[in-house]
């Protein structure tokens, strides 16, 4: 399936940067990741990295690129399961199946310790809890996903110490079309979306709408979401691109736990934006943005009623610009203002402000070396100043074309309002200091027969002050904790690209809240002919506990395939856990085992005109 063209005339490419080397106990045929596009991924366009558009030549971090399209393709919808698809994350549930609240876990750290950032506005921080949005986040409304890891708190502030995911709503910049998606299958599962995207002169858009629901392969687990999102941009001139976005999800999700439980989200995120150039070298990028997030946890059982909820409203205001100075040295600096309000039923009330700023220098004295190096100040009402920092280098050797590349940073994790200030379950801890971390990374890319890309990165991170938030009240931990361990993947392509692969594998050292030794996420697709796509994909995920009980590992195996039966109509089918493995995603004392998903089959279309 095309994507959506950029504005500067490319298509995104699938291949990660860096993708990681391999050495993993699935074979082939079951563990190989298809869908990567083996272009020069070194002229691909970063964003996550500065906040700003750079080429991947100058990035000195670590950061995959994932092609929604390619996604969609393979029948890979929710972010969650994409996710899984880049060395050293795992994204999974704790609490359940489709639409419980999600966990990511990056570089052997826990969820907190991540930031997602939607079209430059956080939507998660020390007050806006991760989980709840990747409880039902897809991957159809966006045009880009990064995923940047390591510590990178000098660009991106707080909780960026495991890493960072920076997704933007679809930029809609092709011959306007039109799109119908609908998908049914087990479970009871319906997805439907639509969506319209052009350009008209100087004027581009994409809106959609989509709904969600399922019963899930469990009892009493029912998820129902509504969603939506807008982009709209004026190219006012060649220097100045005027834009607005705008999303909305509303989710209802029913368990049991002492009695019937629904999780209600009800959340929005609006931006209006201004992308200039203000002078020869110097591009800036200025953004106004409104978060909302209403939860609500009603119990019917045991608790009553009503049993907790939290609302969230955040004004964010920003500024990003890179001001490349002569051919060698890019200034890099930004400024930025927050203001949040929490409120929840325990009786927190509280308007919070968080500013600050940054500045770096990118330096590139040859075309095979690059260097850069950030610092950050920033305030925070609740928690005072912090400063954070990192800095990193990469070179590719001469004529063998292996590229190093590593870095060394200081990130920070700010404790959160239900820690300092309590929740239903328990009493906070005003007291609390942030938690500080020193993280770097070491690795090798290198490029085979031009068709093939492998990788390999170590890294560690070192946390001081970790807060343990159970049993309450929370507390600071003495001493250090570490997460370390080993990113490794291959992608590329056989027979013109009739065969394409890519397998991710990650070993954990030493992590936080007992995390697998190793985990595994590849596919292979095949095109026998120009209107088929037939693929396999596995993912393997070792014994864990996440903190809880012990479980056992698992492997499980999809297929999916696609045929273009007219130009504008595509059928599409995948199975899920094709042997029907059973696997249990938490095992927490005092309730019982979440199990996974059984066998699964599901089948649409997709019309395009």
């Amino acid at each position: 399936m095309q994507r959506h063209q950029k504005a500067d005339g490319r298509f995104r490419p699938l291949a990660s940067v860096p993708g990681p080397w391999l050495a993993t106990g699935i074979t082939l045929a079951t563990a190989l990741h298809a869908g990567a596009e083996i272009e020069d991924t070194l002229d691909d366009l970063i964003v996550s990295a500065w906040r700003m558009p750079a080429d991947a030549t100058r990035i000195t971090s670590s950061v995959t690129s994932l092609d929604p399209g390619d996604l969609e393709d393979r029948g890979i919808l929710d972010l969650k399961s994409a996710l899984n698809e880049v060395p050293g994350v795992i994204s999974t549930s704790t609490a359940a199946q489709t639409g419980g609240v999600g966990s990511l876990f990056i570089r052997g750290t826990t969820t907190a310790y991540s930031q997602v950032l939607v079209d430059g506005i956080r939507v998660s921080d020390s007050t806006a809890p991760l989980g709840n949005f990747l409880s039902g986040a897809r991957v159809d409304d966006f045009d880009r996903i990064e995923v940047l890891r390591g510590p990178h708190s000098a660009i991106h502030g707080g909780e960026a110490v495991g890493g960072v995911i920076w997704l933007e709503t679809d930029h809609g910049e092709v011959a306007p079309s039109t799109r119908l998606r609908a998908e049914a299958g087990s479970f009871d599962t319906l997805g439907t979306h639509a969506s319209t995207q052009g350009r008209a002169g100087a004027f581009s858009w994409f809106a959609a709408l989509g709904h969600d629901t399922t019963a899930n392969d469990a009892q009493l687990q029912r998820y129902d979401q509504s969603r939506g999102a807008l982009r709209a941009e004026w190219r006012q001139s060649d220097a100045l691109t005027l834009g607005v976005t705008f999303r909305a999800n509303d989710s209802r999700f029913d368990y049991p736990a002492f009695g019937a439980n629904t999780d209600h989200l009800d959340s929005q995120l609006g931006t209006v934006y201004a992308k200039a150039s203000l002078a020869p070298g110097w591009d800036a990028r200025f953004t106004v943005g409104h978060y909302r997030e209403n939860y609500d946890n009603e119990n019917f059982g045991f608790f009553g009623a009503s049993n907790y909820g939290t609302d969230l409203d955040r004004t964010s205001v920003s500024t990003d610009h890179s001001v490349a100075l002569g051919d060698c040295y890019t200034l890099l600096w930004g400024a930025f203002f927050e203001h949040t309000d929490f409120r929840n039923s325990i009786g927190t009330d509280l308007g919070r402000n968080r500013y600050g700023g940054y500045t770096g220098l990118a330096w590139k004295p040859l075309d095979s070396l690059s260097a850069d190096a950030v610092i950050r100040w920033e305030d925070y009402a609740a928690y005072g100043d912090e400063i954070t920092w990192r800095t990193g280098a990469a070179w590719q050797a001469p004529r063998i074309g292996t590229i190093f590349r590593g870095g060394i940073g200081r990130a920070f994790r700010a404790p959160t309002y239900l820690d300092l200030y309590g929740t239903a379950f328990g009493a906070g801890n005003p007291n609390l200091e942030a938690e500080d971390s020193i993280g770097w990374d070491f690795g090798i890319e290198q490029e085979i027969a031009g068709d093939h890309r492998l990788s390999l990165t170590w890294f560690e991170n070192s946390i001081e002050n970790r807060i343990r938030s159970f049993p309450t009240p929370p507390v600071n931990l003495p001493g250090e904790t570490p997460a370390r361990g080993l990113e490794t993947a291959i992608a590329g392509s056989w027979c013109d690209g009739a065969w394409r692969y890519r397998i991710a594998w990650t070993y954990l050292d030493a992590s936080l809240a007992d995390q697998p030794d190793h985990t595994a996420n590849a596919s292979l697709t095949w095109k026998p002919a120009e209107k088929w796509l037939l693929g396999i994909g596995a993912s393997y995920v070792d014994d864990r506990s996440w903190g809880g009980l012990p479980m056992e590992d698992y492997f499980l195996v999809r297929l999916h395939g696609s045929y273009q039966a007219t130009e504008q109509l595509r059928l599409h089918a995948r199975v899920e856990n094709l042997f029907d493995s059973s696997y249990q995603l938490a095992n927490f004392a005092g309730s019982p085992p979440i199990e996974g998903a059984g066998l699964g089959f599901f089948g649409g279309m997709t019309l395009d005109f």
